[in-house]
C-alpha cells in the first residue's frame, strides 16, 4: 500500500554567476530562516540572512541557494516533508551536484537543520546550524555528517549549552563536528557567521 502526501512550500532561489555554463553542476545550499520570518510573504526573505549577504556583493558564492518559507504557526520539523520534497524538486530541475547538498539554518532554522539532517543523514554533505540545539538522543544519526556549528556565548534565547551538549553528543559517536563560539555575541550571530568566507570554502570541500 502506498500513501501519497501532497505538500507545498513557497521559496526563493538564487543561481550562481556562471550558471549559464551547461557543463557545470553546482552545490546546493538550503537556508532555513528563524521564527520571525514565518508567514506568506516570501518577498520578506529576499534581503534576509544568506540572500542579504549575497545581495551586498561581498561574497561570491558558487552555489545554488534555496530559501523556503515556513508558514505561520508552523515549525520546520512540521515542514520536514515539504522541505525534503522541495530539495528533490530542485535537484531534478536544476544542475545540482547531488554530492554537494548543504543545510544552513538560524535559530528556529538551526533546529530545523538538526531535525532534517537527523531524519535524512545521507542526503546532506554538511550542515551549518546557528544559535540552536538538537536532539541529543539522536546524535548518533549524524556521525557521518560534516558539521560546523556557530553560537553566541551570551545568547539569552538559546543558551550556548544547548549547542555544546549536542556537539559533545555527536563527538561521543565519533562524529565530525566543529563549533565556533562568539564570546561577545548573543543570539543574533547570523551576519558574523554567514559573512565568513572560510565557511563556504569549507563547504565546497565536503562531499557526501
Amino acid at each position: 500500500m502506498e500513501i501519497t502526501k501532497k505538500v507545498q512550500i513557497d521559496y526563493l532561489i538564487s543561481h550562481p554567476e556562471g550558471y549559464a555554463d551547461l557543463n557545470c553542476e553546482w552545490g546546493l545550499i538550503i537556508f532555513l530562516h528563524g521564527m520571525d520570518m514565518r508567514g506568506e510573504d516570501i518577498s520578506q526573505l529576499s534581503n534576509y540572512g544568506l540572500l542579504e549577504i549575497m545581495n551586498e556583493g561581498e561574497l561570491s558564492l558558487p552555489f545554488i541557494v534555496v530559501v523556503p518559507q515556513c508558514p505561520y504557526e508552523s515549525y520546520w520539523n512540521m515542514e520536514r516533508d515539504a522541505v525534503t520534497a522541495l530539495i528533490d524538486e530542485v535537484v531534478a530541475d536544476h544542475r545540482v551536484d547531488r554530492k554537494r547538498i548543504y543545510l544552513i539554518g538560524y535559530s528556529m532554522g538551526g533546529y530545523g537543520v538538526w531535525d532534517l539532517a537527523i531524519h535524512h543523514p545521507k542526503k546532506f554533505a554538511a550542515i551549518v546550524p546557528l544559535s540552536s540545539g538538537g536532539q541529543i538522543s539522536k546524535a548518533e544519526q549524524l556521525q557521518n555528517t560534516s558539521i560546523w556549528a556557530f553560537h553566541g556565548a551570551k545568547d539569552n534565547i538559546v543558551p550556548v549549552e544547548h549547542m555544546t551538549n549536542m556537539i559533545n553528543a555527536i563527538e561521543q559517536h565519533q562524529g565530525r563536528a566543529r563549533l565556533t563560539i562568539y564570546p561577545d555575541q548573543g543570539h543574533d550571530i547570523m551576519r558574523a557567521a554567514l559573512s565568513n568566507q572560510e565557511l563556504y570554502s569549507w563547504l565546497l570541500e565536503q562531499k557526501s
